[in-house]
């Protein structure tokens, strides 16, 4: 489906709102609770914001969340009760699924700015977007929402205190947004944001 420049620049500012007032809700609402409601909400609102060939995109961010949580759901466990599902923690997964399709959203908006459109200067542009999200997501989350893995007390970054977990998650935090955007390219999904000349 072929969207209108005047529709693309609305959903840039809405898609922005949506993440912005989705922070708030942290809250007040129980955060498991929250990510399950955000992602139910997530169909409907691509869907009627006419961009439902993004669905493959979420998908992919889905099972590389389910990856990585068959990999690290032994490393989750919260000072907060969380819902399970066949063993994995609903929050961390559906947190995963989130924060990678945000970051590939508010990057989608911004792709037609590359004038040499290679693989490398469009991982470029989508890092530029998911490194300093996930920095600010995770120093919110413990800081502000305290929402604190208690498994093990490892120290978190520099500066901003936040990804308390051993260095080879500190260090996946990092790549799974690459290895992400790496298998949406491979697979050619559509961008339904990128601008017809």
């Amino acid at each position: 489906m072929k969207l209108s420049k005047k529709w693309m620049n609305l959903l840039a500012y809405l898609d922005k709102a949506v993440i912005a007032v989705s922070l708030l809700l942290f809250l007040y609402i129980r955060p498991d609770m929250l990510m399950l409601s955000l992602f139910m909400f997530l169909f409907v609102y691509l869907y009627v914001s006419g961009r439902a060939s993004l669905f493959r995109q979420l998908g992919v961010a889905f099972i590389v969340s389910v990856i990585w949580m068959l990999i690290a759901k032994d490393y989750y466990n919260y000072n907060k009760e969380m819902l399970q599902l066949l063993g994995f923690n609903l929050f961390p997964l559906l947190g995963w699924t989130s924060g990678l399709f945000s970051a590939y959203v508010i990057y989608s908006h911004y792709e037609h700015i590359l004038k040499v459109k290679t693989f490398f200067r469009k991982l470029l542009l989508f890092v530029a977007f998911y490194w300093p999200l996930l920095i600010l997501f995770e120093t919110l989350g413990y800081h502000v929402f305290k929402i604190r893995n208690m498994e093990h007390a490892y120290s978190g970054l520099p500066i901003c205190d936040c990804i308390h977990a051993i260095w080879w998650m500190k260090i996946s935090y990092f790549l799974i947004g690459i290895v992400f955007f790496a298998i949406c390219h491979a697979m050619k999904l559509e961008n339904p944001h990128r601008r017809r000349e």
